[in-house]
């Protein structure tokens, strides 16, 4: 298996995102990547960040990729349809010293509290019939949608007093990994190929920073850490 993600300089919700303290004064970007890195697995940065290039070159096991000026102008402009992230995936795959049949794991650095045993538990779908594995979040509650400013019922009945647990869950799809095989993925060119595998993340696993209170979280969380792994 090979792993991958990618770390950019800038960010728009949370300023410098990936370069933020997680826990004693380690950046968020290393903070997520230190809990990933083996001597088991390659692991690749896609990258426009010369602090990031810098080093990398002092980090086991953990090799620095130069982002395409195109991913890079792609980024800027949110009106540009599809995924820079997942073009770099599969540009990530094309290589030609990849096999076929390895296992590549698209992860964020904005899951900070992922770890190698569950990407590893996680890729074991692989061999039971499916061609993908995504993180996801189980979310057994009551939840509705807004259309109009009327509230729309997704999994309960609103004429009807539920216990929680007997509510339908729905799930939400996380940013923390993404897992296949460099075949299926160049096959259909897209992250989560085929059939796809909802893989559960408990409450901590599931933190994603996107904006300024979840940087906070995670900092509460890591700094509270005994033993969590």
């Amino acid at each position: 298996m090979k792993l991958f993600t990618i770390v950019k300089q800038n960010s728009s919700r949370v300023n410098h995102k990936n370069f933020q303290t997680i826990c004693s004064d380690i950046p968020l970007w290393k903070w997520t990547v230190n809990r990933l890195i083996s001597d088991k697995y390659e692991l690749y940065i896609n990258t426009d960040s010369n602090t990031v290039f810098d080093e990398v070159l002092d980090m086991s096991n953990v090799y620095g990729i130069s982002r395409n000026n195109k991913h890079i102008e792609w980024e800027k402009n949110s009106e540009n349809e599809g995924s820079p992230v997942e073009s770099m995936l599969i540009e990530f795959c094309k290589n030609d010293s990849i096999s076929s049949s390895e296992v590549i794991c698209l992860f964020h650095v904005t899951s900070p509290f992922i770890n190698l045993k569950t990407i590893e538990q996680a890729s074991k779908y692989l061999n039971d019939g499916y061609d993908s594995v995504q993180s996801v979040k189980r979310i057994q509650d009551f939840v509705f949608k807004m259309e109009d400013e009327k509230m729309i019922p997704v999994n309960y009945d609103p004429f009807k007093v539920q216990r929680t647990q007997d509510i339908l869950p729905v799930y939400m799809s996380l940013g923390a990994f993404f897992i296949s095989t460099k075949q299926k993925i160049l096959e259909e060119g897209k992250r989560l190929p085929g059939k796809v595998f909802n893989y559960e993340l408990d409450s901590v696993s599931s933190i994603e920073i996107d904006y300024p209170d979840d940087l906070q979280l995670a900092r509460y969380v890591a700094s509270n850490m005994v033993e969590y792994d």
